[in-house]
């Protein structure tokens, strides 16, 4: 099935168009996308300056080029369920009885990006890095299981297409999540090369007699087994997945340092390449299931997530070490992040936060999580910014370092921000609100420091429910009259919010068992 990508390849600098083209610093070039609302109030306060900035970005970039003869590669690292304050530099670490000096490490060499915010669980998240949209916009809301039909529509544009049309060799190794219909995979969604898990680590259970977890399936119905379950899959660009490993114990004890080692590989044999490359590496960890013998029993938590939170945190220096030895670092941003906060239903398999909240919540402990950016040489080093960044933005972002702007869809709405000088040139943020999706819905509205969860009025009245992000984090203290002022204001958002997609409507939910 082939996707519509409708794009302007020419500027539409006519008056009444304006509010429609983002111009960037690029000389002599603009684009035109569609972004939120919202981000148009703060274009016209900021807009002469951020053309200032994007001039000094394009400079850099042009010098990047100029040595290394292509453009940047770049690496995302995304894992699974990781909260805010796990690692050390952020008061976790050895303190929760697992060690994260390699992480550290990369955060004392770059950004510690204490403003990044993702979705609230694991699917939704996936959809927004891969497609700069809030999940409602694609259909595609829920956590996807065994045997659900829906799944990442092929009409969605991802990172890795925009970054293959620009020249780059793309590939995704780790958990996939996005959908069990083979059109949804990510070979099919631009990527080159690819081996993955099609969901997330719970589903073995689902055919294991006798497992310890969910329930024992020798007693259990034949309806509820009834689903066939894909193992670890392998295939490249154009062609058909095979499954190179059943899903049980074993291969998800193994399933991260497969992954880790097809990363290598990747990032070995396209070095000196005359291509850039994109590698999104998505880590199944931090699971409650299996441990790899050689990492078993290493924390001093005495958990399977602490151990596999040591494991993964050791992959990811030998990653930054090898793109070191390739002499290459100067030329490749990598960012590790999380896809959300922790799995509390699982405790004590679980990682923590320090918010309230966990995976699932639009509140702080849900969504406010663990982030770094880090290119030696570009990125100065020991910086903690806290200024806020959205799932989305790496989007935006990537398209920009991968000269890529002029391959987004006009067609429809990005909610990624571009964000290359904040972390090229540590200037402020471009996002100053988030809206927080809690499935099709939103839940919450962050502008600036200031927060408002989405509740029913009390007779005419807003409840408790606005909260200052900066005096009270935990979202614990809950006031009215105090920030009464920001009602309207918030109302204004979500109007102008909801205004645009009327103009461009959410897609509708893809079936991989119904053509769209």
């Amino acid at each position: 099935m082939k996707k519509t990508k409708l794009r302007f390849t020419q500027a539409l600098m006519s008056k009444g168009v304006l509010s429609l083209v983002i111009m960037v610093g690029f000389v002599g070039t603009s684009f035109a996308a569609q972004f939120d609302a919202p981000y148009y109030e703060f274009q016209k306060k900021h807009g002469a300056e951020w053309a200032k900035e994007d001039k000094a970005i394009d400079a850099k970039l042009a010098a990047l080029e100029k040595k290394f003869g292509k453009k940047p590669n770049v690496v995302y690292i995304l894992t699974d369920d990781i909260g805010h304050g796990e690692l050390g530099v952020q008061g976790g670490g050895a303190s929760r009885g697992a060690p994260t000096p390699q992480l550290d490490r990369m955060a004392h060499e770059g950004i510690m990006l204490n403003g990044f915010y993702s979705e609230p669980s694991c699917t939704p998240t996936r959809v927004a890095l891969m497609t700069g949209r809030h999940p409602a916009r694609t259909g595609l809301t829920d956590v996807i299981f065994p045997g659900n039909p829906a799944g990442l529509s092929p009409e969605e544009v991802t990172i890795a297409e925009i970054l293959s049309e620009a020249g780059y060799v793309t590939a995704m190794f780790g958990k996939w999540h996005l959908g069990e219909g083979e059109e949804t995979w990510p070979h099919n969604q631009g990527f080159d090369e690819t081996l993955f898990g099609v969901y997330n680590t719970a589903p073995y259970a689902w055919n294991t007699p006798g497992d310890k977890f969910f329930w024992n399936n020798k007693s259990t119905p034949e309806f509820f087994t009834r689903y066939k379950l894909n193992g670890l899959m392998e295939a490249k660009k154009g062609g058909k997945a095979i499954e190179v490993a059943p899903l049980n114990l074993e291969t998800l004890a193994t399933f991260e340092e497969n992954t880790f080692k097809r990363s290598i590989d990747f990032i070995q044999r396209n070095a000196k390449s005359e291509k850039p490359f994109f590698l999104y590496w998505a880590s199944n960890f931090v699971s409650m299931f299996a441990v790899h013998p050689d990492w078993a029993g290493k924390s001093a938590q005495g958990t399977n997530s602490g151990d596999q939170f040591m494991e993964h945190d050791y992959y990811v220096g030998q990653l930054l070490r090898t793109i070191e030895e390739l002499g290459i670092a100067e030329n490749t941003l990598v960012v590790w992040m999380s896809d959300n906060g922790p799995m509390y239903d699982f405790f004590p398999e679980s990682s923590s936060s320090a918010y309230t909240g966990g995976k699932g919540d639009v509140l702080e402990g849900g969504v406010h999580v663990p982030a770094i950016a880090w290119w030696p040489g570009i990125i100065e080093p020991n910086q903690i910014n806290a200024g806020l960044l959205q799932v989305t933005d790496m989007y935006t972002t990537a398209a920009r370092i991968g000269g890529a702007l002029d391959q987004l869809p006009n067609d429809r709405v990005i909610d990624g921000l571009e964000q290359s000088s904040y972390l090229m040139a540590a200037t402020p943020s471009r996002r100053e609100y988030i809206f927080h999706y809690s499935g099709a819905n939103i839940g919450a509205i962050r502008v600036g420091q200031y927060k408002r969860h989405l509740a029913a009025a009390h007779g005419g009245l807003p409840g408790k429910d606005f909260y200052d992000i900066y005096k009270d984090p935990k979202e614990e203290h809950g006031v009215m009259a105090e920030l009464l002022w920001a009602w309207v204001p918030f109302d204004d958002f979500i109007r102008k919010h909801n205004e645009l997609i009327e103009k461009y409507p959410h897609r509708k939910p893809y079936r991989s068992d119904i053509e769209e």
